[in-house]
């Protein structure tokens, strides 16, 4: 047996043919000092997947089996060495396509919701103590909290909840990436404003209208956020068979999409086409980017509010790159909140995170009002006591076993 906690190089071999499977150095945790609590043996070999096969083979012919998709991580959470929302986590660090949403996954692992909610629930239960009190004790002299101290603290209580709801929309786009479709008349230059928000080219760029005819999709980031842009074929009331296909499929794009780029060539007048463009689009979340700032411009600033109405405008030059930093930034303004967050502070990404927050604060809310109609205490220490089990569905210590294996199935194999 290795010894515990110290890396040994070994030689493997099939207990069956007693031939030599690799070299490796083998490393043995002992429980509960493991990732699971359990013990547990690490193989590091040689990167081969023959190899790696070989050796599962010969460990599942001495009794072992493969391991569930996160079975390693659901027995880490059943013996508690980490709670489920950082069991959650640790799936966002291994889905992670930018240092960003691993380093907010990273802060969810370490345990970083559960000492959010931890002031919550410490104030919950020194009211739900307090309250008990009141009622178990109604007929002796003992000090209780009046109930304006009490709804003073589910006060706090409440706001802080609320304000970690209200993060879960940065949250969720941190953690899933949006979409953005660049969408505008042919020849406004939505091809090079598509090229200028990726850093290359990868859409081709001519002077002839219509030269994008079908969707161009690429992913990148903005600011560590995942966004997969679509450049789309140009709109006019006009053209042939192919064009119209291609018309059909951006407009559709723009439905779908989180957000539009609705692209305008200020070097020319503006038509009736894009005012009724951006009518079109006026339910969707949007920027108008004024193009081809490098040029003289026909377009007066007065004719650009009028033609962006309630959406935020910019002035671009994807030619020489003027003003696009600019409008990445107005694009996650646009997506994410008028306000700009913390990058640093605390953010929730998980949607069933959320909707426990919401059931929380919910119950919190009754229960407070029950204290301000002056009914009695129980009916507050009913909702209060639901407050408590909503916020622990998030860190898994209430009412989440029949969503375990649905959690956990989403992890890869072997984490």
């Amino acid at each position: 047996m290795p010894e515990p906690r110290k890396a040994s190089l070994r030689r493997l071999t099939d207990p069956r043919s007693g031939e030599e499977i690799d070299e490796a150095v083998v490393a043995f945790f002992e429980a509960p000092h493991s990732y699971t609590g359990e013990n547990l043996a690490e193989f590091s070999l040689h990167g081969n997947p023959v190899i790696a096969s070989a050796l599962l083979d010969a460990l599942c012919h001495l009794g072992a089996r493969l391991a569930e998709p996160g079975e390693f991580t659901m027995r880490a959470f059943l013996r508690g060495r980490i709670d489920l929302a950082g069991a959650e986590a640790i799936r966002d660090v291994i889905d992670a396509r930018t240092l960003y949403q691993a380093q907010i996954a990273g802060r969810q692992r370490g345990g970083a919701l559960a000492k959010e909610l931890q002031p919550v629930k410490d104030r919950l239960i020194e009211t739900i103590v307090n309250l008990e009190s009141a009622v178990e004790f109604a007929e002796e002299d003992l000090p209780t909290a009046s109930r304006e101290t009490i709804l003073g603290l589910l006060g706090d209580a409440a706001r802080h909840i609320e304000k970690l709801i209200h993060s879960f929309r940065k949250g969720r786009i941190i953690r899933e990436g949006f979409t953005l479709a660049i969408v505008g008349p042919p020849n406004a230059g939505k091809s090079s404003v598509f090229n200028a928000l990726l850093g290359r080219e990868r859409s081709i760029v001519t002077d002839i209208p219509g030269t994008t005819r079908d969707l161009v999709s690429e992913d990148t980031a903005i600011d560590g956020i995942p966004v997969r842009l679509e450049d789309t074929a140009g709109l006019r009331a006009d053209g042939g068979e192919i064009e119209k296909l291609g018309m059909e499929r951006s407009r559709q794009a723009a439905v779908d999409a989180d957000a539009v780029l609705l692209v305008v060539d200020t070097s020319r007048n503006l038509t009736e086409e894009e005012y009724s463009l951006w009518r079109e689009l006026t339910s969707q979340a949007g920027i108008v980017i004024f193009n081809k700032s490098d040029l003289p411009a026909r377009v007066t600033e007065d004719e650009k509010r009028a033609l962006a109405g309630s959406w935020p405008y910019i002035d671009v030059s994807a030619k020489t790159g003027h003003g696009i930093d600019e409008a990445r930034a107005l694009i996650l303004k646009r997506i994410s909140g008028e306000e700009e967050p913390d990058r640093d502070g605390f953010l929730v990404t998980n949607l069933r995170h959320c909707q426990a927050l919401e059931k929380a604060l919910a119950s919190l809310s009754r229960g407070c009002e029950a204290l301000k109609k002056g009914m009695s205490e129980e009916f507050a220490l009913f909702d209060l006591r639901g407050v408590l089990d909503a916020l622990g569905e998030i860190t898994g210590e209430t009412g989440v076993e029949d969503l375990l294996d649905e959690i956990f199935s989403c992890f890869c194999i072997g984490k």
